[in-house]
């Protein structure tokens, strides 16, 4: 049994994990967790950079990897799969000051 409480959800439970990047430590989203939530099986990971102004969407985990991934900028309809199957529109997100 897996007891559930506060803001944690165990890994295998999670269908999605949704990060923005860091402005202080952007690379234990952009390297860090792109290494460790495949491994952990983590479906989709959903990584929003308001440093570029980027989106990228992981998928398909598998050997400790995820094999798809879906690239846009803000103002892009980021294609979230299974299942949510929606379009997550970025047009209002706003970057981090110069």
């Amino acid at each position: 049994m897996v007891e559930l409480g506060g803001d944690e959800v165990p890994a295998e439970l999670a269908e999605i994990a949704v990060e923005v990047v860091s402005p202080s430590n952007p690379e234990n989203d952009l390297v860090g967790k792109v290494r460790d939530y495949p491994l952990m099986r983590i479906p989709l990971y959903l990584l929003i950079d308001p440093r570029e102004g980027t989106v990228v969407l992981y998928a398909e985990p598998d050997n400790g990897v995820y094999h798809r991934q879906w690239r846009g900028v803000f103002g892009d309809t980021v294609p979230v799969p299974a299942p949510f199957s929606f379009g997550l529109v970025t047009g209002d997100l706003i970057r981090y000051p110069a």
